[in-house]
């Protein structure tokens, strides 16, 4: 954790707290462009950024503990105020008295009496009993539920704490930042030097740029044009010449039956896994959206049959672990399409998942995600 002194740097993160929000928008967006304009020095910019990232996440916890010492709902800015406080007293290791005093000189004028006097209240706990885990950890009840529904309430809550620490960061041999469990899945597929593989889902290009390595073509699809952008760029800094993209429906591609060795459904989904790489991304998921992105990875995987030559394979991942997304969307893949064959994947990394592979953030200090795989 960064220490700091100084008003400066709480009030741009009251700041950027309060218009994310206000605005709803996504905090990776709004954060730069408030930081960018600011005279911050380096320090105090990762310090900001910290502090943002935390507050968004760890918002539940905040309002849990600072709601208990006022009468009524705060208005916005005192509610950021308050919540860039208390997350520094909680989360940092910034001595508590820097961590008032800075937060009290940036609030505005009208709240600075209950930011000060509550805050102090806060930092005088030192301990605190917390109405239930959810709480605590900050997640939105039903992630909670559903995840010890689906992996038993241990590994929900050892995965869940996890994903409160910040990501480690992983380099592949070629400079592309990617999560390791997305190498993985890379060294899964295990791409042959005359394969023709399609990535149905390829944005923003990490599986596909990987396979290329190894493949002789690869076809990156993805329906959304602007993230097809973040393909390009990737391909374009790579220096790689054997992937070629197109802007289609993974559910209505426009490929010839049977014309790919292998075929990837990297599928959209809940992205219970990675939670820990978007500060608000728990926030934004509800627990009908599970439902609804498991019945558009049938569609996806149903349209991707038809693409794979016989004797080739077809791949499906995603970075979710709840049983919605993984064994019932394969159950009710392998129900309507029989002649599919289940391909036992093994590797150590990874824990046995059916037929597949799944890994949870706390295996390895990865991204969580699982994978199966049929010969067609």
């Amino acid at each position: 954790m960064i220490e700091g002194l100084g008003s400066e740097s709480r009030k741009v993160a009251i700041q950027a707290v309060l218009r994310i929000e206000e605005s709803q928008s996504y905090a990776n967006i709004i954060l730069p462009q408030i930081i960018e304009s600011s005279e911050l020095s380096d320090l105090d910019r990762n310090l900001v950024t910290e502090i943002v990232y935390g507050t968004t996440r760890m918002k539940k916890a905040l309002d849990w503990a600072f709601e208990r010492y006022l009468a009524e709902q705060p208005p916005p800015a005192l509610r950021a105020s308050l919540r860039v406080g208390v997350y520094q007293i909680i989360f940092m290791r910034i001595p508590d008295h820097a961590a008032v005093d800075a937060t009290v000189s940036a609030s505005s004028k009208r709240n600075k009496g209950v930011v000060n006097a509550v805050l102090r209240k806060i930092a005088k706990e030192g301990s605190f009993n917390w109405p239930n885990k959810a709480t605590q950890l900050s997640y939105p009840h039903w992630i909670l539920e559903r995840l010890s529904e689906d992996l038993g309430e241990e590994e929900s809550l050892r995965m869940l704490q996890k994903m409160n620490e910040a990501p480690d960061v992983s380099i592949r041999a070629d400079g592309y930042h990617q999560d390791k469990a997305s190498q993985w899945v890379v060294e899964l597929i295990n791409p042959q030097r005359a394969d023709k593989i399609l990535d149905l889902c390829a944005a923003p290009g990490g599986k596909s740029t990987g396979l290329a390595h190894k493949a002789s073509e690869i076809i990156a699809a993805d329906i959304n044009s602007s993230r097809q952008k973040l393909v390009s760029e990737n391909i374009k800094n790579l220096g790689l010449k054997n992937i070629n993209q197109v802007i289609s429906d993974g559910k209505h591609p426009p490929f010839v039956s049977h014309s790919f060795n292998k075929v990837l459904v990297d599928a959209p989904c809940s992205g219970l896994g990675v939670l820990h790489r978007r500060a608000d991304a728990r926030w934004r998921i509800s627990k009908r959206d599970v439902q609804n992105l498991a019945e558009i990875q049938k569609e996806l995987l149903a349209s991707a049959v038809r693409l794979v030559e016989p004797e080739g394979e077809l791949i499906y991942s995603i970075c979710t672990v709840t049983k919605a997304e993984t064994n019932e969307v394969v159950s009710e893949t392998e129900r309507r399409f029989p002649g599919l064959k289940p391909i036992k994947l093994e590797d150590s990394r990874w824990r046995p998942y059916g037929n597949g592979l799944q890994i949870l953030p706390h295996d390895s200090q990865t991204d969580g995600m699982t994978i199966f795989k049929w010969k067609v």
